[in-house]
Protein backbone atom coordinates (compact mmCIF):
# COMPACT_ATOMS: atom_id res chain seq x y z
CA UNK A 1 0.00 0.00 0.00
CA UNK A 2 2.82 2.41 0.83
CA UNK A 3 4.62 1.52 -2.40
CA UNK A 4 1.42 2.12 -4.37
CA UNK A 5 0.89 5.47 -2.62
CA UNK A 6 4.43 6.63 -3.42
CA UNK A 7 4.06 5.48 -7.02
CA UNK A 8 0.86 7.53 -7.43
CA UNK A 9 2.52 10.54 -5.83
CA UNK A 10 5.50 10.30 -8.19
CA UNK A 11 3.18 9.98 -11.20
CA UNK A 12 1.26 13.05 -10.08
CA UNK A 13 4.46 15.09 -9.70
CA UNK A 14 5.65 13.95 -13.14
CA UNK A 15 2.32 15.06 -14.66
CA UNK A 16 2.66 18.45 -12.96
CA UNK A 17 6.22 18.90 -14.29
CA UNK A 18 5.01 17.96 -17.76
CA UNK A 19 2.14 20.44 -17.43
CA UNK A 20 4.56 23.24 -16.54
CA UNK A 21 6.91 22.37 -19.39
CA UNK A 22 4.09 22.24 -21.93
CA UNK A 23 2.72 25.57 -20.73
CA UNK A 24 5.89 27.46 -21.55
CA UNK A 25 6.94 25.52 -24.60
CA UNK A 26 3.62 26.44 -26.17
CA UNK A 27 1.47 29.53 -25.70
CA UNK A 28 -1.42 29.13 -23.25
CA UNK A 29 -4.82 29.04 -24.92
CA UNK A 30 -5.66 32.44 -26.42
CA UNK A 31 -2.13 33.80 -25.85
CA UNK A 32 0.74 34.49 -28.22
CA UNK A 33 4.46 35.16 -27.80
CA UNK A 34 5.11 38.76 -26.78
CA UNK A 35 8.06 39.32 -29.13
CA UNK A 36 8.15 43.05 -28.18
CA UNK A 37 4.53 43.62 -29.12
CA UNK A 38 4.15 45.14 -25.63
CA UNK A 39 7.73 45.97 -24.60
CA UNK A 40 6.73 47.83 -21.42
CA UNK A 41 4.82 44.85 -19.98
CA UNK A 42 6.96 43.71 -17.03
CA UNK A 43 5.65 41.38 -14.33
CA UNK A 44 6.88 41.74 -10.71
CA UNK A 45 8.68 38.65 -9.41
CA UNK A 46 9.58 39.85 -5.90
CA UNK A 47 12.39 41.80 -4.21
CA UNK A 48 11.72 44.79 -6.48
CA UNK A 49 12.56 42.79 -9.59
CA UNK A 50 10.41 42.08 -12.64
CA UNK A 51 10.45 39.91 -15.75
CA UNK A 52 9.08 40.74 -19.23
CA UNK A 53 5.78 39.13 -20.13
CA UNK A 54 6.40 36.12 -22.33
CA UNK A 55 2.81 35.27 -23.31
CA UNK A 56 0.24 38.01 -23.96
CA UNK A 57 -3.42 38.33 -24.93
CA UNK A 58 -5.34 41.44 -25.99
CA UNK A 59 -8.48 42.15 -23.94
CA UNK A 60 -11.66 43.83 -25.14
CA UNK A 61 -11.25 46.77 -22.72
CA UNK A 62 -7.92 47.85 -24.23
CA UNK A 63 -5.76 46.14 -21.63
CA UNK A 64 -3.45 43.17 -22.12
CA UNK A 65 -3.12 39.99 -20.06
CA UNK A 66 0.19 38.21 -19.72
CA UNK A 67 2.30 35.53 -18.08
CA UNK A 68 6.01 35.55 -17.32
CA UNK A 69 8.12 32.50 -18.13
CA UNK A 70 8.22 31.76 -14.39
CA UNK A 71 4.43 31.59 -14.06
CA UNK A 72 2.69 28.24 -13.96
CA UNK A 73 -0.67 27.01 -15.25
CA UNK A 74 -2.21 27.72 -11.85
CA UNK A 75 -1.06 31.34 -11.88
CA UNK A 76 -3.51 34.17 -12.47
CA UNK A 77 -2.78 36.32 -15.52
CA UNK A 78 -1.26 39.75 -14.96
CA UNK A 79 -3.05 42.78 -16.45
CA UNK A 80 -1.39 45.88 -17.92
CA UNK A 81 -2.63 48.99 -19.71
CA UNK A 82 -1.65 49.56 -23.31
CA UNK A 83 -0.05 52.85 -24.32
CA UNK A 84 2.35 54.13 -26.94
CA UNK A 85 5.99 53.91 -25.94
CA UNK A 86 8.14 57.03 -26.53
CA UNK A 87 10.49 56.62 -29.48
CA UNK A 88 13.55 58.53 -28.32
CA UNK A 89 15.83 59.54 -31.19
CA UNK A 90 19.23 61.21 -31.04
CA UNK A 91 21.49 63.10 -33.39
CA UNK A 92 25.01 61.98 -34.29
CA UNK A 93 26.26 64.27 -31.54
CA UNK A 94 24.09 62.44 -28.99
CA UNK A 95 21.55 65.23 -28.54
CA UNK A 96 17.88 64.30 -28.28
CA UNK A 97 15.88 65.14 -31.40
CA UNK A 98 12.90 67.43 -30.68
CA UNK A 99 9.40 65.99 -31.02
CA UNK A 100 7.61 67.58 -33.98
CA UNK A 101 3.84 68.27 -34.21
CA UNK A 102 1.67 65.68 -35.88
CA UNK A 103 1.69 66.30 -39.64
CA UNK A 104 -1.66 67.19 -41.30
CA UNK A 105 -1.81 63.96 -43.34
CA UNK A 106 -1.53 61.88 -40.15
CA UNK A 107 -4.25 63.91 -38.40
CA UNK A 108 -6.47 63.36 -41.43
CA UNK A 109 -6.02 59.60 -41.13
CA UNK A 110 -6.70 59.77 -37.39
CA UNK A 111 -10.06 61.52 -37.67
CA UNK A 112 -10.93 61.11 -41.34
CA UNK A 113 -13.43 58.76 -42.97
CA UNK A 114 -13.55 55.16 -41.80
CA UNK A 115 -11.91 53.97 -45.02
CA UNK A 116 -8.84 56.13 -44.41
CA UNK A 117 -8.70 55.16 -40.74
CA UNK A 118 -8.78 51.49 -41.81
CA UNK A 119 -5.64 52.12 -43.88
CA UNK A 120 -3.93 53.55 -40.80
CA UNK A 121 -5.11 50.63 -38.66
CA UNK A 122 -3.80 48.06 -41.14
CA UNK A 123 -0.43 49.80 -41.30
CA UNK A 124 -0.21 49.69 -37.49
CA UNK A 125 -1.14 46.01 -37.48
CA UNK A 126 1.80 45.38 -39.78
CA UNK A 127 4.06 47.10 -37.23
CA UNK A 128 2.72 44.67 -34.60
CA UNK A 129 2.96 47.34 -31.88
CA UNK A 130 -0.10 46.86 -29.68
CA UNK A 131 0.48 49.96 -27.55
CA UNK A 132 0.71 52.29 -30.54
CA UNK A 133 -2.35 50.73 -32.17
CA UNK A 134 -4.31 51.12 -28.93
CA UNK A 135 -3.27 54.80 -28.58
CA UNK A 136 -4.40 55.61 -32.13
CA UNK A 137 -7.81 54.04 -31.50
CA UNK A 138 -8.01 55.85 -28.16
CA UNK A 139 -7.35 59.21 -29.85
CA UNK A 140 -9.99 58.48 -32.49
CA UNK A 141 -12.58 57.63 -29.81
CA UNK A 142 -11.76 60.80 -27.87
CA UNK A 143 -12.06 62.89 -31.03
CA UNK A 144 -15.56 61.50 -31.63
CA UNK A 145 -16.54 62.24 -28.03
CA UNK A 146 -15.10 65.75 -28.37
CA UNK A 147 -17.17 66.40 -31.51
CA UNK A 148 -20.34 65.04 -29.87
CA UNK A 149 -19.77 67.20 -26.78
CA UNK A 150 -19.24 70.30 -28.94
CA UNK A 151 -22.58 69.66 -30.65
CA UNK A 152 -24.30 69.27 -27.28
CA UNK A 153 -22.61 72.44 -26.02
CA UNK A 154 -23.77 74.41 -29.06
CA UNK A 155 -27.33 73.15 -28.54
CA UNK A 156 -27.17 74.08 -24.86
CA UNK A 157 -25.98 77.57 -25.85
CA UNK A 158 -28.94 77.89 -28.22
CA UNK A 159 -31.30 76.78 -25.42
CA UNK A 160 -29.62 79.16 -22.97
CA UNK A 161 -30.04 82.10 -25.37
CA UNK A 162 -33.70 81.21 -25.88
CA UNK A 163 -34.31 81.02 -22.13
CA UNK A 164 -32.49 84.31 -21.59
CA UNK A 165 -34.61 86.00 -24.24
CA UNK A 166 -37.81 84.55 -22.80
CA UNK A 167 -36.80 85.76 -19.32
CA UNK A 168 -36.17 89.26 -20.66
CA UNK A 169 -39.60 89.21 -22.30
CA UNK A 170 -41.17 88.08 -19.02
CA UNK A 171 -39.42 90.91 -17.17
CA UNK A 172 -40.85 93.39 -19.69
CA UNK A 173 -44.37 92.12 -18.96
CA UNK A 174 -43.72 92.49 -15.21
CA UNK A 175 -42.64 96.09 -15.81
CA UNK A 176 -45.71 96.87 -17.89
CA UNK A 177 -47.95 95.31 -15.24
CA UNK A 178 -46.21 97.38 -12.53
CA UNK A 179 -45.90 94.17 -10.54
CA UNK A 180 -43.57 95.62 -7.90
CA UNK A 181 -45.98 98.51 -7.18
CA UNK A 182 -48.83 96.07 -6.57
CA UNK A 183 -46.91 94.29 -3.78
CA UNK A 184 -45.14 97.37 -2.48
CA UNK A 185 -45.95 96.38 1.10
CA UNK A 186 -43.28 93.66 0.86
CA UNK A 187 -40.53 96.16 0.21
CA UNK A 188 -39.18 96.03 3.77
CA UNK A 189 -39.06 92.23 4.04
CA UNK A 190 -35.51 91.23 5.16
CA UNK A 191 -33.55 89.72 2.31
CA UNK A 192 -30.06 88.48 1.56
CA UNK A 193 -27.85 90.65 -0.67
CA UNK A 194 -27.67 88.00 -3.44
CA UNK A 195 -31.48 87.74 -3.58
CA UNK A 196 -31.63 90.64 -6.06
CA UNK A 197 -30.38 88.49 -8.94
CA UNK A 198 -30.51 84.91 -10.14
CA UNK A 199 -27.56 82.72 -9.23
CA UNK A 200 -26.31 79.19 -9.64
CA UNK A 201 -26.34 77.20 -6.45
CA UNK A 202 -22.85 76.78 -5.10
CA UNK A 203 -21.78 73.17 -4.84
CA UNK A 204 -19.72 71.79 -2.00
CA UNK A 205 -16.79 71.54 -4.43
CA UNK A 206 -16.73 75.31 -4.72
CA UNK A 207 -17.68 75.28 -8.40
CA UNK A 208 -20.34 77.54 -9.84
CA UNK A 209 -20.61 81.28 -9.84
CA UNK A 210 -23.42 83.87 -10.06
CA UNK A 211 -24.73 84.67 -13.53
Amino acid sequence: MQHHRFTEQIRGLQDRILEYEETFERAPEGYILNNRRVPHFHIPCGHGLSRPAKWIKLNDDGTVSGFADTDGPKSDPHIADLYAQPDDQYTEEGDAKPTLPLPPWFRFLLVGPSVDFALLHNALVDLDNWGLTREVHHYCDLDHKFADTCIKLEQMQVDLNAISQARATSETWLLLARASEQVEKLENVPRKPQATCSAWKHKSSGRGHPI
